[in-house]
């Protein structure tokens, strides 16, 4: 083997280490962006599920409200408007 090919050779040795460590550091980043968009997808998901519970709470309160007065004036005070024929229901 002549001095230039060993010279060649341990150049493209350096750079596949390099590369390999710019890879390795590159993987890290990316599993810590991974976690941190888990992080607000839960977060995402725990709103939806709220907003779905909150609207589901409204529908039972205004049907609840079709017969106990207290329960209609309780959602009208909060800005709850009921329809004035009956086969529609409340709207937020």
């Amino acid at each position: 083997m002549k001095r230039w090919q060993f010279t060649l050779l341990m150049i493209v040795a350096v750079v596949c280490v390099c590369l390999t460590f710019v890879s390795i550091v590159f993987a890290r980043q990316n599993q810590k962006l991974q976690a941190d968009v888990q992080a607000q997808q839960v977060t995402i998901n725990k709103g939806a599920l709220s907003q779905q519970i909150g609207g589901n709470l409204v529908r039972e309160m205004a049907a609840v409200a079709k017969t106990d007065d207290r329960m209609k004036q309780l959602l009208q005070d909060n800005g709850y408007k009921f329809p004035t024929d009956s086969s529609s229901s409340a709207t937020p």
